[in-house]
């Protein structure tokens, strides 16, 4: 059953993901002040002071400017939201006998915040902006936003407050600076956490804050299309899949999933997704398109599966977990948080951007797979890394053991008391450290400064299946190459005498990341992959013996711009490969417009390339195979075509600011999907000569997916048209019950034009019995209906016109006929085991009504207004063979009304 409520205050409660376990909350004051006369929260103050809210210190002041703490906020929000349920919990640094003792049972008890990792609360420590910005969005489930991108210093801001920033922002509850700026790291005051708070609540009075509960194990979500939820959505039961939906607000995995498993298929958050529960059996994301994920589980190890073409811009590991990325995901930053308990055991694989460690006397596990950018924090000591994988750059800020008989191929070292079992392929040592510090490797010190040159070794890696379900990765029958060539150094200029180690810049504690673009079938926001850093070495002495061969490479190839805009000095080559059924992603960088990868036999296809430094990602199709370990074509040499402008508006003129586009090549026995971005009503394609289709395009700001019907054709380079300019159609409205008249709650129409030679299809995502499509004046039929807890369609015949926008009948309703159950089977008693059946009946008008429905077993369901029907064709899936011709004595056909 889905339960659908209001929240009440313990429900929004109940709600707030928990971010950061450090994070500030509460306020409390007393008696009557004489500081805020002339206070630009002078009257906020006031009005809080007269509901008993709030009152001043015994001195008699406010102290207005005065930093808040969090013990005095997580007092404030308690009494101003009504949270009262206290808890069970003790902090090493709080006492029964303080005033904000009760005050923290009720904020833990609420689940808002919680202690630090080593049993504090630090209750007297102050909260900053963006923290402040944070704790407001979760308490109102605000819906992220990118506005926070408009202060000026706010870009090297983490994620998980950038989206809180942008959100409170937008409903005006915080604004910035007159210079433009948010101060994101300065203290919040006491004035402007009662400012703040009075507008929070101000906003939760004027919009009920709603949340959908799944709780019993199911398919939710519509089996084809998608679905939008506007609410926060919480998972407490095992076995629940959520597919084809999009959620607005916030996703909970709570605690009563317990060690059970969870799917999300084709789902997109908006929010933020908090990890509570779920076993070793595994959490899935397939298809998954989500901002910021937190997992927190209170006991026991949580399996995550990131798989297909998922996308996760960043995931915050407060508990024990093993992440496991297959090949074609992409997860850019993995943050082992602080609040990681002592001896927590981590297991990553896969291929990852960046890995941070904030957390102190963990065992960090990489078994298998490659991570581009992994780094320690200066306060992460005691760490332990078990490597066996493949890592380009390990930057080391404090003291740490790395073990395993996996590659580094840069090693900075930040810090003393670091230990290695084998050497990077290029040590060098850190600003941050003298030139002197040494290093262990293999039970030998030596000084970080000293150049070293470790063996050149190419570890496979092997996709990971995605359907083991013990925890473990099952390499494929045919091994995998390695998914990231690696970059050629430069050398720097030296005496070979003196050979001086050029040190490389130490990336931030929390870099900022940028995520990547979206699959060509399903765009959504077309993002920029993350720049791969290229360490700058210095040349090495040459040793004793033979001198080391460089390493070779099987796949060599350029790729350049017909366009004249140069080439590729840095950019990044995706690369696919199907095998056993699963999709093989592969990644290898451009430098001056060359590549080099191993790849082992196969079909290959190269489906994306991105220019660092234009920002430019480009949807590609280029297909080459490698037989006996050798490219066929034996050189990879790609021209990318030239690039064809067009724009894109609605009926009245209005440009789309920010979108995507669908295109799909139709031309026969050839189906492949690129994409492009929309930037303020313009759009560039770089495709190649062929027939295509513009089949829907992506509105981010209205979060509208609106079905298109626009066919071009390119030949010898140019378009025809000549220019590409779509224009929208009007909205049109309408609505969908059944024959009992009750409202089809979700699903997918399917509209086709009748009055043109071209069959073109339009689809629109029905919800709460309402869709909406556009379409050019014309005659239609809708004939489809793909209801959400059904995988077959449903056929039916509601036809209308389309005349300067308006229509006929108006407005346009449709009731989904009665329903009957029917067998079919051959007159010797064999049934058949799949296929179809179509039947029709003669209208009025002289037309005729098609209805078809799937064969299963012998048995289907066809959905009829009242008529008389004939069997118009049959269709036995089995033997391939149309049965239109086989006369009706032989065949026996019956219907039961179902309802």
């Amino acid at each position: 059953m889905v339960i659908k409520k209001i929240l009440s205050k313990k429900a929004i409660v109940f709600m707030l993901i928990v971010c950061l376990t450090s994070l500030p909350l509460g306020t409390v004051f007393a008696s009557e002040v004489s500081d805020i006369q002339g206070s630009w929260a002078e009257a906020q103050i006031s009005k809080w002071m007269e509901k008993g809210l709030i009152s001043g210190y015994p001195d008699g002041g406010f102290k207005p400017d005065h930093s808040i703490t969090r013990a005095e906020l997580v007092a404030l929000i308690n009494k101003s939201f009504g949270f009262v349920e206290l808890g069970e919990r003790s902090f090493k640094d709080v006492k029964a006998s303080d005033w904000y003792y009760s005050s923290l049972l009720a904020a833990n008890a609420a689940g808002y915040i919680q202690g630090y990792s080593d049993g504090s609360f630090g209750p007297n420590k102050k909260v900053t902006r963006q923290e402040f910005a944070v704790i407001v969005s979760k308490l109102l489930a605000l819906p992220s936003s990118d506005s926070a991108n408009k202060f000026s210093d706010t870009s090297t801001s983490p994620l998980w407050s950038k989206i809180a920033i942008g959100s409170v922002y937008d409903k005006g509850i915080m604004s910035g600076y007159s210079d433009n700026t948010f101060h994101p790291e300065s203290f919040t005051t006491r004035a402007e956490a009662v400012v703040i708070l009075d507008r929070s609540l101000t906003i939760k009075g004027e919009s009920s804050i709603g949340t959908l509960s799944y709780d019993i194990a199911g398919t939710y979500g519509p089996a084809t299309g998608e679905e939008k939820v506007s609410q926060n959505v919480i998972i407490n039961s095992s076995d629940v899949t959520l597919q084809n939906m999009t959620i607005l607000g916030n996703l909970l995995l709570a605690e009563g999933i317990a060690e059970g498993e969870v799917f999300l298929k084709n789902v997109t958050v908006n929010g933020v997704t908090t990890v509570s529960g779920g076993g070793a059996h595994s959490v899935h994301f397939e298809n998954a398109r989500l901002t910021s994920v937190i997992i927190d589980k209170k006991t026991g190890i949580i399996r995550i599966v990131v798989e297909g073409s998922t996308v996760i811009s960043d995931i915050q590991v407060q508990s024990p977990a093993t992440i496991q990325s297959s090949s074609g995901a992409t997860i850019h930053t993995v943050t082992l948080s602080k609040a990681l308990p002592k001896d927590s055991q981590m297991s990553l694989l896969g291929s990852f951007k960046n890995v941070i460690v904030l957390a102190q006397n963990i065992n960090i596990g990489l078994p298998q797979g490659s991570v581009q950018n992994f780094s320690f924090n200066k306060d992460a000591s005691g760490n332990k890394l078990n490597n066996g994988a493949s890592i380009l750059s390990l930057i080391m800020n404090a003291s740490t053991n790395v073990v395993g008989n996996g590659t580094i191929d840069q090693a900075v070292i930040n810090a003393s008391g670091i230990t290695m079992e084998h050497a990077p392929r290029n040590l060098e040592a850190g600003k941050d450290v003298p030139s002197n510090v040494n290093v262990n490797i293999g039970g030998v010190n030596r000084p970080a400064a000293t150049p070293t040159q470790a063996p050149a070794v190419t570890t496979p890696i092997s996709p990971v299946s995605p359907g083991t379900s013990d925890g473990t990765v099952t390499p494929t029958a045919t091994p995998a190459a390695t998914p990231t060539a690696t970059p050629v150094a430069t050398p720097t200029a030296t005496p070979a005498a003196t050979p001086t180690a050029t040190p490389t810049a130490t990336p931030t504690e929390t870099p900022t990341v940028t995520p990547s673009a979206t699959p060509d079938v399903t765009p959504l926001p077309t993002l920029s992959p993350i720049p791969t850093m290229v360490p700058t070495f210095t040349p090495e002495p040459t040793p004793p013996g033979p001198t080391p061969q460089p390493e070779q490479y099987n796949v060599n190839g350029t790729i350049i711009r017909a366009d004249g805009k140069g080439i590729f000095k840095e950019g990044i080559l995706y690369i696919s490969k199907v095998q056993d059924n699963m999709t093989i992603g592969y990644e290898t960088k451009l430098v001056d417009g060359k590549f080099s990868i191993n790849l082992y036999d196969g079909d290959y296809q190269i489906t994306k390339v991105s220019d660092l430094n234009s920002s430019d990602f480009i949807s590609l199709f280029y297909t080459f195979k490698i037989s006996d370990e050798k490219p066929i074509p034996s050189s990879l040499d790609i021209v990318i075509p030239e690039g064809h402008e067009g724009t894109i508006k609605y009926q009245d003129g209005t440009s789309i600011s920010n979108g995507s586009l669908s295109i799909l090549r139709i031309e026969p026995n050839l189906s492949v999907g690129f994409s492009a971005p929309i930037k303020d009503g313009k759009f560039t394609l770089y495709l190649p000569d062929g027939d295509y289709l513009i089949k829907n395009q992506n509105n981010y700001a209205t979060e509208e997916q609106i079905s298109l019907y626009y066919t071009f054709k390119i030949v010898n380079g140019l378009t025809e048209p000549s220019q590409i300019d779509i224009v929208i159609p009007s909205k049109i409205k309408g609505t969908i019950v059944n024959s009992e008249g009750v409202a089809v709650p979700s699903g997918t129409l399917m509209v086709h034009r009748t009055d043109t030679p071209e069959l073109s299809i339009y689809y629109a995502q029905i919800y709460g019995g309402n869709y909406s499509l556009f379409l050019p004046d014309g005659s239609y039929q809708a004939d489809g209906f793909y209801p959400v807890n059904m995988s077959s369609r449903i056929s039916i015949d509601y036809r209308f016109t389309v005349n300067n926008g308006k229509t006929t009948p108006n407005p346009l309703a449709i009731t989904i006929p009665k329903g009957y159950n029917g067998t079919i089977k051959n007159a010797d008693g064999r049934i058949f085991r799949y296929g179809s059946i179509t039947v029709y009946k003669n209208n009025e008008d002289g037309s005729q009504s098609f209805y078809t429905a799937p064969i299963f077993s012998g048995e289907f369901k066809l959905f009829l207004p009242e008529g008389t029907y004939q069997v118009n064709s049959l269709f036995n899936g089995e033997d391939q063979i149309p049965f239109n011709t086989i006369p009706s004595p032989l065949l026996r056909v019956s219907l039961t009304r179902i309802y």
